[in-house]
């Protein structure tokens, strides 16, 4: 056989390889070199937009598909496929035009579309993202829609599904199902404390409520007047932000903002269906009925919506049950140990002697049997205490001047009916928004008090509060990478002069004496009703830039102009604005002008497809008259956002202040006659971490812990006043530090959805190295929701709060009581939907096995003046009826 290969040297071998592996590279050089030229993103993307405008679709596909995913970078992939995406639209080639928006949203999942793009195109990312399951946007922590995983903040987020869901009937509702709020309901003033992150404070005023951009806290106190009269067929989603935001938001977003955000008719309201209506009414326990709405109308340029809402309850009977409220005659057994006398004063002297040294009683009453008179070994009178005749006095002549008699003519007796309304116009146009809304409050004052400082009967005894508010909202779109929103708003916050808190001066709350008794006096009853008036304007300009795929700046300037009022107009007649007075006089008259400008920056680098850092910087001057005001303020904000694969985690620096109100500045109060004009604010720094993970579309976690430090803390102190005497004065009394963990956790599917969060708090008065009262240790709620067929949905809640510490051994309460029990709380909703096409039965239960429990009273709750114990709500049945017709 003949071997037909043939002998190559070596060398040569080499060499003929070496030749063309050099051909070779020259080729693919060369290639490379004509694809960078002409993939070059800087080129074609122009060139791009230029075709699609002309309407040359053909070739703008040509050019640009070959170059994407090889060519260009993320920022330059992200910019063709917007364009892809607008030119499949344009020809009609939707499945083509879904397949690019999902490649944009594989490089970036927060993608939002530009202000100025169409429609259709932001419906599509939305629909993409909704089929996905991709995380909920929010707007309220840099006042730009944000990834809710991603922002530079805690954040919780209701939906509209939420509320349906879970039956909610008002915003208060929702805190109690959220981490991080020690919540006390009492009615009246403050229909509802809420003390977020360990905060505790004698209001809502470290806390902004927002509702669509114009601030809802009260404009002479900062409270957040919450109650019944927002309605909830009106809300999208509410977002709640943990922790300072004064970088954005300036004065009084101290320990969180809530933000409700309501929801666009225009863009709601079908074209086919030009008229639509959503609401709800509902009737319950104790009286209670309320009903809200909202009716829209739209044509091709413009919505509107007119919203509305009413609510009545004669409340939860607490005469009832609790002796603190019960306002029937009184009986000779209910005053042992009043009117009373022992012990010694802190010189040793016997109180009884003193008394009757100075009282002269003995001389004039030298043998009365109303009282008794016990003696120590000297023959000083060492106790004195009512016998039972004296008892039986002191209940008739109560009886008959106060408890069954009137005051101003309306019969003694617990009286706690709440009756509040709500009505709002909303015009949409394509970039402008005008809103107009005024509402209403009208409640007892009654659970705050005890029946031994307060009386109450019809219209007495009655909390009014009132406000109106106008806004417009104006956004423009000057480029894809430039977009400005400006709010303009002006409010008028009122303290109705119907407002009035009704007292008796008597033996059983001891305001009379033994003397008093022996000479027979009779209680007198008084009225006093209260005036407050305040506006404002207020104008916010923001900016949006993005210069790249990597860099977000937004910024603005804010300017308020105020008209406040100091303290209360007071009178012991109705409409104190027409015949009240001032318990002190005021230097330059009881109103203050303010002017407030605050000035904003927020950078957003992204350096890597899986790290987001974030620096805010926000300057805030306040200047009141010409020579008041806290001067000039800065607020960094600093946070790093790492995401790898499954898991996000953040890192957190922000600060705040709370600016003094007027109340605390210029009010006074009986308790309270000393103001405080010179009051500093109040400052936080807040350190945050946290984690999130995201298991499948179905399961995630997230768990937050953080370490804030509160300096120049307000609170009251015992002053000396030049008389001699002592009252009370709002100061800057400490310092205090807050640590705690937060965390939540879902699981859902087509069906069932299952969540639940969890919240450690550990508070600590540095001052006086106690730990602050009324806020529980542990607090923990989980819910269900089950789609039991296509009609029927049940919801299930538990809450649970530990034990809580007040009173003694604890800081910032003079509570009797140092200790409230745990609580476990059941709330459930059966949700029957389109018994008929667009009407649903609801059927609410809270409270449902009807637990007894109870809550730290608010302010220094005494348990004299101020209630020391609110009772919450026992079982509370309703049932409602909600419609959706378009």
């Amino acid at each position: 056989m003949f071997n037909n290969s043939i002998s190559i040297p070596p060398a040569f071998r080499l060499r003929k390889l070496s030749n063309a592996l050099g051909a070779i590279l020259l080729v693919l050089l060369g290639t490379a070199s004509w694809a960078q030229n002409a993939c070059d993103q800087s080129i074609l993307i122009p060139d791009a937009e230029k075709r699609y405008a002309t309407g040359n679709f053909d070739e703008l596909l040509q050019s640009l598909r070959p170059c994407i995913e090889n060519g260009f970078n993320e920022d330059g992939k992200v910019q063709a496929y917007k364009i892809l995406v607008k030119t499949y639209l344009a020809m009609d080639s939707l499945e083509q035009a879904r397949i690019a928006t999902q490649k944009i949203l594989d490089i970036n999942p927060v993608f939002e579309p530009d202000f100025s793009a169409s429609d259709q195109f932001k419906a599509l990312v939305q629909d993409m993202k909704d089929l996905q399951e991709k995380i909920m946007e929010i707007t309220s922590v840099s006042k730009k829609a944000e990834n809710l995983l991603q922002v530079p903040a805690t954040v919780m987020v209701i939906t509209e599904k939420d509320i349906r869901q879970r039956g909610y009937h008002s915003l208060e509702q929702m805190l109690h199902d959220l981490p991080g709020f020690d919540i006390a309901k009492g009615n009246g003033p403050g229909y509802a404390y809420f003390y977020q992150r360990g905060y505790r404070s004698i209001s809502n005023d470290r806390i902004l409520l927002l509702i669509d951009g114009v601030e809802e806290n009260d404009l002479v106190s900062n409270n957040i007047p919450i109650s019944r009269q927002y309605p909830v067929s009106d809300i999208e989603r509410v977002e709640v932000i943990y922790g300072p935001a004064s970088t954005l938001y300036g004065a009084n977003a101290f320990s969180g903002v809530i933000n409700v955000i309501t929801k666009s008719y225009k863009a709601s309201t079908g074209t086919n269906n030009k008229l639509g209506f959503a609401g709800q009414a509902r009737t319950g326990t104790w009286n209670t009925s309320s009903v809200d709405g909202i009716l829209t109308g739209k044509t091709k340029d413009v919505a509107v919506s007119v919203i509305g809402r009413y609510f009545q309850s004669d409340e939860m009977n607490l005469a009832r049950r609790y002796a603190t409220w019960n306002y029937d005659p009184r009986t000779p057994d209910q005053y042992a140990g009043l009117l009373s006398m022992e012990g010694t004063d802190a010189s040793g002297n016997f109180l009884a002697q003193k008394y009757l040294t100075s009282s002269g009683l003995l001389q004039k009453y030298p043998g009365s049997n109303l009282f008794a008179i016990d003696y120590a070994n000297n023959g000083q009178a060492s106790a004195i205490r009512l016998t039972p005749e004296g008892q039986q006095k002191a209940a008739e002549l109560d009886n008959a001047g106060v408890f069954a008699g009137t005051v101003t003519g309306e019969p003694v007796g617990y009286d706690n009916f709440s009756q509040d309304w709500f009505v709002r116009v909303k015009v949409e146009f394509k970039e402008l928004t005008l809103s107009a809304y005024s509402w209403k409050t009208n409640e007892g004052a009654t659970p705050w008090y005890t029946n031994r400082s307060r009386l109450v009967a019809p219209d007495r005894s009655r909390w009014v509060t009132a406000n109106n508010a106008f806004s417009s909202v104006y956004t423009k779109s000057f480029s894809e990478k430039f977009q400005v929103l400006n709010i303009t708003s002006f409010k008028i916050h009122e303290i109705n002069g119907n407002t009035n808190l009704a007292s008796y001066s008597g033996y059983y709350n001891t305001r009379y004496s033994l003397l008093d008794l022996a000479n027979g006096r009779m209680p007198t009853t008084t009225t006093q009703y209260s005036y407050r008036y305040s506006n404002q304007l207020r104008n916010e300009l923001r900016f949006f830039l993005t210069p790249s795929a990597k860099i977000d700046i937004s910024g603005g300037l804010e300017i308020r102009a105020s008209y406040i009022q100091g303290d209360y107009i007071r009178s012991n007649l109705p409409f104190p604005d027409e015949t009240g007075y001032l318990l002190d006089s005021v230097a330059g008259g009881n109103n203050y002008r303010s002017y407030d400008l605050g000035l904003y920056s927020q950078l957003t680098y992204r350096p890597s497809s899986y790290l987001k850092l974030v620096a805010g910087l926000r300057l805030d001057d306040n200047r009141i008259r010409n020579l008041g005001g806290y001067g000039s303020v800065i607020n960094p904000r600093l946070a790093a956002i790492l995401i790898r694969g499954k898991f996000i985690f953040k890192g957190i620096y922000a600060t705040a202040f709370k600016d003094a109100s007027n109340l605390q500045k210029y009010g006074t109060a009986p308790d309270r006659r000393l103001n405080n004009p010179t009051l500093l604010p109040e400052r936080v720094q807040n350190v945050e971490v946290s984690a999130n993970l995201r298991v499948n579309k179905e399961l995630s976690f997230s768990a937050q812990a953080y370490h804030a430090v509160y300096s120049n803390v307000i609170g009251t102190a015992r002053v000396q006043l030049p008389d001699g005497s002592s009252t009370n004065q709002f100061q800057p009394i400490g310092r205090q530090m807050i640590w705690g963990m937060q965390g939540e956790g879902s699981y859902k599917t087509d069906r069932l959805n299952v969540w639940g969060n969890f919240t450690f708090t550990q508070p600590w008065d540095e001052e006086t190295d106690q730990r602050i009262s009324d806020i529980a240790d542990f607090m923990g709620n989980v819910g269900a929701n089950y789609q039991v067929t296509k009609k029927l949905d049940v919801n299930l809640i538990a809450n649970y709060v530990s034990a809580r510490k007040t009173g003694l051994g604890t800081s910032g309460s003079s509570n009797p009581i140092t200790r409230f029990d745990p609580y476990l709380i059941f709330n459930t909703t059966v949700t029957y939907q389109n018994i008929l096409k667009g009407i649903s039965l609801q059927l609410t239960v809270n409270n449902l096995a009807d637990t007894e429990y109870f809550v730290p009273g608010i302010r220094s709750a005494d348990g004299v003046s101020f209630a020391s114990r609110f009772p919450q709500d026992r079982r509370y049945v309703a049932l409602g009826v909600l419609v959706d017709v378009h």
